[in-house]
């Protein structure tokens, strides 16, 4: 009889911790690095044409929804694929604790990570950010701003002009010319040219463009917190210069032709 109550009792005790953690609040940890405290949380929203961003400065706002997305069940989607992505895309960027980012994108009910990891993710987005609306709204032509938009405009097969943003038409200098000395996985070098009587100036800024179908597109970076020095050079008329280019804020490039863009002028390389 002594036996049959301490297994009965014994019984009732992982029924009872069971039960507990069947009513114990889910929690993703997808954000679990944000630090509000330290850093506003960039809204992102795009429509198809236009990438609209806004910020919550407000500490407890940005915590209060951190709170909210934690409570969320996130699910690893292994079969995620830029096709699953419809209109419009939601993102979010918030600075981690220690200084870098957590950089977001969500569509369609799938949460894309800065790794490229997709999980199923069943939250109302536009009724968040209508509960949450951020201020200083800006916006941009580019999808190249978005969040994790490296993940979403290419799969196995290279890059997806689905959501890619055609190129600018370009506006060279006069008199000044560039052209290619080396194309490597790690950076580009060139060699800047000043024809003119004047000089001219240039900086460390650059873009990355692929072309699909005949059309050059704007070509995302890796997700992190990448930036350019502020930074002018000076080029005397009838001097001639070399400059380089890092590439590793776009990882590993899918094969292609692509070109680099700097100041209206361009180089073009064939990457097989």
């Amino acid at each position: 009889m002594k036996k049959l109550l301490t297994t009965l009792i014994v019984l009732l005790m992982l029924s009872s911790a069971l039960t507990a953690c069947d009513n114990a609040p889910v929690s993703s940890s997808l954000m679990a690095d944000a630090s509000p405290a330290t850093s506003a949380m960039a809204l992102y929203y795009y429509d198809g044409k236009t990438v609209t961003q806004s910020y919550i400065f407000h500490t407890p706002t940005a915590q209060t929804l951190l709170d909210e997305l934690d409570t969320v069940k996130a699910v690893k989607a292994g079969d995620w694929t830029p096709d699953d992505i419809t209109l419009p895309v939601y993102g979010l960027n918030i600075g981690k604790t220690d200084g870098f980012g957590i950089f977001v994108a969500w569509s369609n009910g799938y949460w894309i990570t800065q790794t490229g990891d997709a999980y199923k993710f069943d939250i109302d987005f536009a009724e968040l950010f209508e509960k949450y609306p951020g201020t200083d709204t800006r916006e941009f032509d580019s999808f190249t701003v978005f969040p994790n938009a490296y993940y979403l405009t290419q799969d196995k097969n290279g890059w997806r002009n689905t959501l890619l943003t055609p190129a600018a038409e370009l506006s060279p200098p006069e008199n000044v010319t560039m052209t290619l000395e080396s194309w490597n996985p790690d950076k580009v070098t060139v060699s800047f040219a000043n024809t003119g009587s004047a000089e001219w100036m240039y900086g460390e800024y650059f873009s990355l463009e692929a072309q699909l179908g005949g059309v050059w597109y704007e070509i995302p970076a890796t997700p992190n917190n990448w930036g350019f020095n502020d930074i002018g050079y000076i080029l005397s008329a009838g001097q001639s210069r070399s400059m380089e280019y890092p590439l590793t804020m776009y990882g590993a490039l899918p094969a292609g032709m692509y070109r680099l863009v700097a100041f209206g002028l361009t180089v073009e390389y064939t990457m097989s």
